[in-house]
C-alpha cells in the first residue's frame, strides 16, 4: 500500500520528519521518502511517498489517511494512480 502526502513547507521545513512524527502512533511497518529529495519550490515540492506492506484498503490504511488529514501541515493525502500501458 502507497500513498502520496503533499507537505506545506511553510509549516514544516523536512517533510519526511514531519510525515513520520505524525504517524508515530500507528502501528505496523512504514517506509517515509521524498519524492523529490531536496525540492523546496513549485508543485514537486514536499511529495512525500508513505509505503506499508500489505494491501490497500485495510483499517490501518483508512486511519493513516485519517491521521494525515487531520495535520494542518498536510495539504492532501491520495493514492498513486495506475498507469495505463501505452
Amino acid at each position: 500500500m502507497q500513498l502520496v502526502v503533499k507537505v506545506d513547507l511553510t509549516r514544516a521545513a523536512d517533510p519526511v520528519a514531519h510525515v513520520t512524527q505524525v504517524l508515530r502512533g500507528i502501528d505496523g511497518e512504514l517506509h517515509v521518502e521524498e519524492v523529490f529529495p531536496g525540492e523546496r519550490d513549485g508543485a514537486s515540492a514536499g511529495l512525500v511517498v508513505v509505503s506499508r506492506p500489505g494491501p490497500a484498503g485495510s483499517e490501518t490504511e483508512r486511519r493513516l489517511v485519517e491521521t494525515l488529514q487531520a495535520d494542518a501541515a498536510i495539504v492532501y493525502v491520495q493514492q498513486p494512480g495506475t498507469r495505463r500501458p501505452r
